[in-house]
């Protein structure tokens, strides 16, 4: 009988999901950024990367790697388990990416100007 039956899945709103970029990835890398993540306050993620491929950007799960007949074998550590959760997850981030992205650009047009000041 249980197994006729499907279990019905709850609607569960996405959780309201900070993050923040505490790191940026200088030169040639598809890594770009390391990011942290605050779940609901009441959990903290880190490890997210930020990363650039030809395909465009993906924001990559924390993951543990292990060697298994001699291949590497990658698992996330964390993800998310609802599509709802997983785009408020990645839009939290690629937001701060951003955020991040201007602030270095904000900065390298002032830091001419400054050395300018400096220099009269």
């Amino acid at each position: 009988m249980a197994a006729t039956q499907k279990k019905k899945r709850q609607e569960v709103p996405a959780p309201q999901v900070e993050a923040r970029i505490d790191r940026m990835v200088d030169g040639d890398y598809k890594t770009k950024a390391y990011a942290s993540v605050t779940i609901a306050g009441a959990f903290a993620v880190h490890g997210l990367r930020v990363i650039e491929t030809d395909k465009g950007r993906f924001i990559s799960m924390p993951q543990e790697s292990y060697k298994k007949n001699g291949e590497t074998v990658y698992n996330d550590t964390f993800h998310a388990v609802t599509a709802e959760a997983r785009t408020a997850l990645v839009d939290a981030v690629n937001d701060a990416y951003e955020q991040k992205l201007q602030e270095r650009m904000e900065q390298s047009e002032d830091a001419p100007a400054q050395g300018m000041e400096q220099q009269m």
